[in-house]
């Protein structure tokens, strides 16, 4: 999908009613009704009613009335890509999204800084999956790659592969509100393209 607005934010692994999780990422919650209001006001402070949100899997550990009124409390045009915790029929049925992607998707989004990257046409291209991809499509070209699933854990046992242009946007790595495209290009600005394939030799 190719988009000429910037006005477009990424968060994954929110985990609704997942007690446990606020131990296991150390989340700054006492308890899981702290943290789903704490989420949706950090998520309403950085994004507005018509911006594009792509959420990234794992949403809800939790009954659909809780997870019904959590979702309908959030600002923005959601794009949603299942996680390992989501069912698509589930996640369906409470028509909030925009788009529902199995696997994953890819956007473009125009940007003038892109234009001296070959082939890009002045759009940068992002992979967006739940999961990360250790050779995503043009990464020799600086195309982006954001995921969510690792909690941040992955950041911690191989930094080179976070050397490259990748994110973990689970909703721990990013103080729990969703990152907007220009803070992810800053982050990406000061990242190299590194090839792990024959590609980057094209």
């Amino acid at each position: 999908m190719n988009y000429s607005t910037q006005n477009i934010f990424f968060i994954s692994d929110l985990h609704i009613g997942h007690k446990n999780v606020i131990k296991f990422d150390s989340r700054p919650f006492k308890d899981c009704e702290e943290m789903h209001n704490d989420l949706i006001a950090r998520w309403n402070s950085v994004v507005g009613d018509n911006d594009i949100v792509y959420f990234l899997g794992d949403l809800t550990f939790s009954g659909d009335d809780l997870t019904k009124w959590f979702i309908y409390s959030l600002k923005g045009k959601i794009h949603f890509i299942l996680g390992n915790h989501d069912r698509l029929n589930h996640i369906i049925k409470f028509n909030r999204w925009e788009n529902v992607y199995e696997y994953g998707t890819e956007i473009n989004v125009l940007d003038q800084d892109s234009l001296v990257t070959r082939g890009s046409g002045g759009y940068q291209k992002i992979i967006l999956s739940h999961y990360p991809i250790l050779s995503w499509n043009k990464a020799h070209y600086s195309s982006w790659h954001l995921h969510g699933h690792c909690h941040g854990g992955l950041m911690k046992s191989n930094l080179e592969y976070y050397r490259r242009k990748v994110i973990d946007v689970g909703c721990n790595c990013i103080d729990y509100k969703p990152i907007s495209y220009s803070e992810v290009k800053e982050i990406m600005s000061k990242k190299v393209v590194s090839a792990v394939d024959r590609h980057g030799l094209e």
